[in-house]
């Protein structure tokens, strides 16, 4: 019986480890306001808006984006999968573009619950959420696995 619980307890820990990776590759999807423009978005065309180059959406409108908090993972997976950008990155960005008047970075939102009645509330709005928070309220345009 020794020799089992400490196999019992590597066996727990690594169901714990594969569920946290698993949890770490969620699905993240851009959504938008039901009545935007566009029906879809590249991820080139998001890094693009999220970083403030884009101006208009590809189906004409204004875009007005929102985050999520620094350090949340679904804003860390958004970042890393669609802009190819770190945290650190991010920042240095922005100070440069703040710091010669071209730009300020999104307002950044608590949460995907925040973020979607953001979204769904304001005409042009765009927002990225975990992909299990999706509902009818918002139009997903980018599912990024």
């Amino acid at each position: 019986m020794k020799q089992q619980k400490p196999r019992l307890i590597i066996w727990l820990l690594a169901l714990l480890s594969l569920g946290m990776a698993a949890a770490s590759q969620a699905e993240v999807v851009v959504i938008g306001h039901p009545a935007i423009g566009a029906d879809s978005l590249t991820a080139k065309e998001a890094a693009r808006i999220w970083l403030g180059k884009a101006k208009t959406l590809p189906g004409g409108g204004k875009p007005h984006v929102v985050d999520q908090q620094p350090g949340s993972a679904v804003r860390n997976a958004f970042y890393g999968k669609a802009v190819k950008k770190t945290e650190s990155q991010l920042k240095s960005y922005w100070a440069k573009v703040v710091f010669t008047g071209k730009g300020a970075p999104p307002k950044a939102l608590a949460d995907d619950a925040a973020v979607k009645q953001w979204v769904a509330s304001t005409p042009g709005g765009l927002g990225y959420i975990d992909g299990g928070a999706v509902d009818d309220s918002v139009k997903v345009l980018l599912r990024l696995p």
